[in-house]
């Protein structure tokens, strides 16, 4: 794990020295955690891949500039999360509908499937995945960062450079409001949501 890190650290720090190669291995290795956040962050492929696109384009501009003493993911993944945010802003088809309507599911998670995924599972997922589109931005990002990336509440705090309280309250909520809209909308998947939601 320590070597892999450092290995990591030395490819960043080739690509900031203006290596190409290196900096194309930085897109091999982080797009698709980039493209998933995205993704999920604004609910389509293609404008999740424009995106990504931007992220990497800003990431090669700005790359030289950054400060090898602090997390070159959470920099990279913040980029991503505020990128989303400016295109659900500027984007009015993207605003926020109400929990309380339901639609189609669309499952988006980042996840390859496993021996052990079946069908209620993939349900669940997609009933998490579009609701969590409908959610407010501040609570979007945290449950998109937290729960469906899995990131730790710190790293989450770290991303979005705020209070681990700030995430763990927005969190709160967000789960609250999926948690009634799953209620009200798909009461038969309730019971993998202790198997599968991650604890705060």
């Amino acid at each position: 794990m320590e070597a892999a890190r450092r290995d990591r650290a030395d490819l960043i720090e080739k690509a900031r020295n203006g290596d190409a190669g290196a900096f194309r291995e930085c897109i091999k290795l982080y797009g698709s955690r980039v493209n998933a956040i995205a993704y999920q962050m604004v609910g389509n492929g293609e404008d999740a891949r424009d995106i990504s696109q931007e992220v990497f384009i800003r990431l090669y501009r700005s790359l030289e500039r950054f400060n090898s003493d602090y997390s070159f993911t959470s920099w990279l993944y913040r980029l991503t999360a505020n990128l989303s945010i400016d295109f659900l802003r500027k984007n009015a088809r993207h605003r926020q509908r109400s929990l309380d309507e339901p639609g189609n599911t669309v499952d988006i998670k980042d996840r390859s499937p496993g021996p052990d995924d079946n069908a209620e599972s993939s349900e669940f997922y997609g009933a998490i995945n579009r609701l969590a589109g409908e959610l407010s931005i501040n609570q979007r990002r945290v449950f998109v960062l937290r729960d469906l990336q899995g990131f730790p509440t710190e790293e989450v705090a770290g991303i979005l450079k705020c209070r681990s309280s700030t995430v763990r309250v927005h969190l709160a909520r967000a789960r609250r409001r999926i948690k009634d809209a799953l209620i009200k909308h798909y009461p038969d998947l309730l019971e993998v949501i202790s198997d599968e939601m991650p604890e705060s």
